[in-house]
């Protein structure tokens, strides 16, 4: 349901949110061999986030990322939202446009009732549950980013 990019995304500040919690600075190589993911397709990611500021970043040698914002404040929803857009949580799994009218006299996909439902939690889930939350919730925290 989410693109790759998404999940680089929500793995990669999962990452910065549990390495930097004493303040450090998180150095985006660091993060991209520890997750296996292109350093320079992460950067452009993370520097989406110090945009919407979300994290904040230091340049340099010595440089890296660390959380803006409190992560407690930070939703999954809200991080979805920027890499992904909205659709995950407005549209139905085949349609290509919103699905969420209530007009009698427009069409919706074939699985529109069924799947409204699972859109709404999905979407409920989202929003209230918060990287600070999700960070301290791993218990072994090195053995995250194997099973991701």
């Amino acid at each position: 349901m989410l693109s790759n990019t998404c999940k680089y995304a929500l793995r990669s500040i999962i990452f910065i949110g549990i390495k930097s919690q004493n303040g450090n600075l998180v150095n985006v190589r660091t993060i991209a061999s520890e997750l296996d993911v292109p350093m320079q397709f992460l950067s452009k990611i993370l520097q989406i986030f110090v945009r919407k500021e979300i994290l904040t970043s230091v340049k340099g040698p010595a440089g890296g990322f660390k959380f803006l914002k409190n992560p407690d404040d930070v939703t999954l929803f809200q991080l979805v939202e920027i890499i992904d857009g909205p659709e995950l949580f407005e549209h139905c799994i085949i349609g290509t446009k919103p699905c969420n009218s209530t007009d009698s006299d427009v069409k919706k996909c074939p699985v529109h009732d069924e799947f409204a439902s699972v859109r709404q939690q999905v979407a409920e889930f989202f929003k209230s549950e918060t990287i600070g939350r999700v960070i301290r919730d791993y218990d072994n925290k090195e053995k995250l980013f194997l099973a991701l």
